[in-house]
């Protein structure tokens, strides 16, 4: 088989030099503030509504459709203004 299709929540692909995560976010559940120091981050929204802040200063309202790209150096956290799932590709710098 060439391709392979996942759909549930969880690590779904793991290579040498990359991760795709989904998760499932419920309304008003938060992402606490970390980082991810030695990667590059994509952050896509699949369904619901999510408020994001990058080093507690930049805000960000994302809806389904939109990527956010940012450097893992960077401090993520936020919350769920609906119930969500997202889809996080983490790239090893």
């Amino acid at each position: 088989m060439l391709g392979t299709v996942e759909n549930k929540a969880g690590l779904l692909f793991k290579g040498n030099n990359f991760k795709v995560v989904k998760k499932v976010i419920n309304l008003g559940e938060q992402i606490p503030s970390h980082n991810h120091e030695n990667e590059e981050i994509i952050f896509s929204v699949l369904k619901g509504k999510m408020e994001i802040f990058l080093n507690g200063e930049e805000k960000h309202i994302l809806v389904p459709g939109d990527i956010l790209h940012f450097d893992g150096k960077n401090f993520i956290s936020g919350n769920a203004l609906e119930d969500s799932e997202i889809n996080i590709t983490l790239i090893l710098k």
